[in-house]
């Protein structure tokens, strides 16, 4: 009877095993958002590595090949003949990225696009590249460095038409819309980004082809030249009246309407953007799609105009030579990862200055940028 006793008090009662229960329930909830801060602190430093691995990519090209790489918007009909075009400025370094063999794949003289006919602006919507192209391989080839971890849409992108596109998180600059300016200034003629934009078929007085460091008149440091953008996973909503975004879609997924190829300040942008009331999915739903491509609505090329995480915006008439406001964008809490022309990362908080935000998009402005 004693050992039978003795045997039952060892044993956790009912009430102590609620209380270990709850006591581990309340280490628990202690404990996961310290794993969360430090699973996102990882993700924005890898990121941020990512980054500054693009960045020195686009150093190594400068050094061998004389200019920052420029981003064809259009097909080359050289000599009555397609010969090229619709190339990203990120298909450009891969040699310097570790990805030689990949880069050796593409037949550069190809255009990147099922048609090399585009007789309107608008006609640009209707871009492809179909699996029977014979750079569609390299499309569909996922590289990690251009993705970052806390972006969840990070596989193939399938299209109506068979396309598999391969996605990338990272933008370079390419300066303010055209014609703008800070009031008080004159409005700028070309561009005035870092990255450079041709179509070789259309030119245009606005493209600054082949930006050079000695181009960047405002000091490597103080110009932005790649930043984050969010890869497009658009809800939209079919009706009987067409197309139509999700309400509930992030913003900085969507295309608002900017107008025509109008010129305006930088701050009439920022309101004009911001008081457009319906965004329009056809200019936005293959964002971050495609990093090969140097189509405009893959938007592989970013403006300072809009303040970071906000709406972009797309320019009718600007479809063929690059003109969309693709503004930056991340999952990272807080901010951005940006890198400098000089190499060095910085993460910019989503509440910067504006006026520090422009400076830091244009390359020979001759602005002071204070603390960011």
């Amino acid at each position: 009877m004693r050992r039978d006793s003795q045997r039952f008090r060892r044993a956790f009662t009912l009430v102590e095993l609620l209380v270990v229960i709850a006591i581990i329930g309340v280490l628990v909830g202690l404990l996961l958002p310290a794993v969360q801060s430090v699973r996102l602190a990882a993700q924005r430093t890898q990121c941020a590595n990512n980054i500054r691995q693009l960045v020195l990519a686009v150093h190594n090209y400068h050094d061998s090949i004389g200019h920052i790489p420029t981003t064809t918007t259009g097909p080359d009909l050289t000599a009555d003949a397609p010969n090229g075009g619709f190339y990203s400025w990120m298909a450009l370094i891969l040699p310097h990225i570790e990805q030689g063999n990949l880069y050796n794949s593409i037949d550069f003289s190809l255009t990147l696009a099922d048609s090399t006919s585009y007789p309107s602006s608008s006609s640009y919507l209707d871009y492809s590249i179909s699996p029977d192209h014979p750079n569609a391989g390299a499309a569909a080839t996922i590289v990690s460095t251009f993705l970052c971890p806390s972006d969840p849409v990070n596989g193939l992108q399938s299209h109506d038409n068979g396309e598999l596109l391969a996605p990338g998180n990272y933008a370079g600059n390419v300066g303010w819309a055209r014609s703008s300016f800070i009031v008080g200034n004159e409005p700028i003629e070309r561009q005035n980004g870092v990255f450079g934009l041709s179509n070789p078929s259309a030119p245009d007085t606005w493209h600054f082809p082949e930006v050079t460091f000695q181009s960047i008149s405002d000091g490597l440091s103080n110009t932005a030249a790649i930043s984050e953008r969010k890869i497009s996973d658009l809800k939209i909503i079919e009706t009987a009246f067409g197309q139509f975004v999700d309400p509930d879609s992030d913003e900085n997924l969507q295309s608002f309407c900017g107008s025509g190829l109008a010129s305006r300040s930088l701050q009439r942008w920022q309101s004009y953007l911001g008081g457009v009331s319906a965004s329009d999915p056809r200019y936005a739903e293959k964002h971050g799609h495609a990093w090969i491509s140097g189509w405009s609505f893959a938007a592989n090329t970013y403006m300072h105009v809009m303040p970071i995480n906000q709406r972009n915006g797309h320019i009718y008439g600007g479809e063929g030579i690059g003109y969309n406001i693709v503004t930056p964008g991340s999952y990272h809490p807080g901010g951005i990862n940006v890198t400098f022309a000089d190499g060095s990362t910085h993460f910019i908080s989503e509440s910067i200055d504006i006026n520090v935000w422009w400076a830091l998009g244009s390359i020979d402005g001759g602005e002071i940028v204070d603390e960011y």
